[in-house]
């Protein structure tokens, strides 16, 4: 009976993963488990909403564009990448709603990049009547403050962190960016500040900076 249990609990687990698969998008990746375990294949994550996870957060793993789809928890993971990118896990308890976090600079401080969905706030806009006994009035729904929050953070490992604000800033991604003298010059000089990290980093590693950004 148990058995019979455990094998239709496995196939939940796989019908619900294959209904989330179309919306999915999937890149070439590997993946660490916990458990020493490597698996190569097709991975697909993206930031989740607050609570959106009774476990904090999860990843989905297939073989291949042909095989099943299986969540992963984070607790589960010691690392993954996706395409380019490379992914780390951490159990520091201010991290519990993003776990998982982005390696954006890796070296002997790493700079964290942890990303979460914002539902915002409902907003509903009405156009009011046109007048007469034709008037037609139209109401258009949106949201206010949706979409990915970024917040960065420093340290030697993904369990060590601290949170990078205003006050440090410049210090920090002086630090963090110390291999690249003409990056550490526009943060002193202020031509970067605290909100411009991607900006920044896109400077850091492409050499060239933002049409908007003056010299």
């Amino acid at each position: 009976m148990r058995k019979l249990f455990l094998f239709f609990l496995f196939l939940l687990t796989v019908s619900i993963a294959r209904a989330q698969t179309p919306n999915m998008q999937w890149d070439e990746g590997t993946v660490y488990h916990t458990s020493g375990e490597v698996f190569h294949g097709l991975v697909s994550w993206t930031p989740p909403m607050k609570g959106e996870y009774p476990d904090g957060d999860q990843i989905f793993y297939r073989a291949d564009a042909n095989s099943n789809v299986f969540p992963i928890p984070y607790y589960k993971l010691r690392a993954f990448t996706m395409a380019a990118d490379s992914f780390v896990v951490s159990t520091n308890v201010i991290l519990k709603n993003s776990p998982i976090l982005l390696v954006e600079v890796d070296g002997p401080f790493n700079l964290y990049a942890a990303s979460i969905f914002k539902q915002g706030f409902p907003l509903l806009i009405g156009s009011g009547g046109g007048g007469g006994n034709f008037g037609v009035g139209m109401e258009v729904g949106t949201h206010i403050g949706r979409g990915v929050k970024t917040t960065y953070y420093f340290g030697k490992d993904p369990n060590n962190v601290t949170k990078i604000d205003k006050k440090n800033f410049a210090a920090t991604m002086s630090s963090i960016l110390a291999g690249k003298p003409e990056v550490v010059t526009k943060i002193k000089d202020r031509t970067f500040r605290y909100g411009d990290m991607k900006a920044l980093l896109d400077y850091y590693y492409t050499g060239k900076l933002p049409i908007n950004t003056n010299e």
